[in-house]
């Protein structure tokens, strides 16, 4: 049998129920049907006073409909037409009902995944911005400790024009770190095969940190007096350590808490 006809069958049952109904007039029918009226309005009557959210939203407006229809139907002198259409009209509202009430379900199950997903997306969205934001910030520390480290490197290897620079606090110890030529350029490196130049000391005493004239920049200065200061300006600088008359490099701030680390020589 075809779905389209058992559809069609379970649509008219009703009213085929009803009309056998109407055309027996049967009074044992009839006071049947007239009893499960009156069971209907004193549970709708019981349910009415309830709190419970099952009686007020699911059960309480079904029977109310189904009394609102009897009233309607207490005009009828036919007993059998009166309660056949009571039971057809019964039998149509229920399923009117649990039909509405199923679509209801289907449409909060739906908003309740689209919550869920629109929930997550932004979650991972949220997730996925924090963890660019923490790689950017990430990637600016180790830029700028990068940078720090560079700035400092250079005036680590700060020496006097044209001798060399070596680090260590005596003679046993010591190992060749670099040098700085007579123009003031300063190389990293051991040897004319490994060194790179790093910065350079230009004729103010000022030290600054690249490669040319292109990308330098000032991270320090020398003083006439071999002072060491670390810093782009006056304000912001601060002295490092300082190169006294014998070359010896010191590091600290002033003269009791500095300490030989290097010389500058040949």
């Amino acid at each position: 049998m075809a779905q389209e006809t058992i559809n069609i069958i379970l649509m008219l049952t009703p009213l085929v129920i009803g009309g056998i109904i109407a055309a027996m007039n049967s009074e044992r029918v009839n006071n049947t049907t007239e009893n499960a009226e009156a069971w209907t309005r004193k549970t709708q009557s019981k349910t009415s006073l309830k709190d419970g959210w099952l009686s007020r939203y699911i059960i309480n407006p079904i029977l109310w409909i189904i009394v609102k229809f009897s009233d309607w139907t207490n005009g009828f002198t036919h007993r059998g037409l009166k309660n056949g259409t009571r039971i057809a009209a019964t039998f149509y509202l229920i399923a009117a009902w649990c039909f509405i009430l199923y679509a209801a379900f289907i449409i909060a199950v739906v908003l309740v995944i689209a919550g869920v997903v629109i929930y997550i997306v932004f979650k991972v969205l949220f997730n996925s911005n924090e963890d660019v934001k923490q790689g950017y910030e990430k990637g600016q520390s180790v830029s700028n400790s990068n940078t720090q480290r560079r700035k400092e490197d250079v005036i680590g290897y700060t020496g006097l024009k044209g001798k060399k620079i070596y680090s260590g606090t005596n003679w046993f110890n010591e190992e060749l770190k670099g040098r700085v030529d007579d123009e003031g350029n300063i190389y990293k490196g051991t040897n004319w095969f490994n060194e790179e130049k790093i910065g350079r000391i230009d004729e103010d005493g000022n030290i600054l940190e690249g490669t040319s004239f292109f990308n330098e920049t000032i991270v320090g200065r020398i003083d006439e007096d071999g002072n060491l200061h670390k810093g782009t300006n006056w304000f912001n600088e601060e002295k490092t350590g300082r190169i006294d008359e014998d070359g010896n490099i010191n590091k600290g701030t002033n003269w009791l808490n500095e300490e030989k680390t290097g010389r500058t020589g040949d």
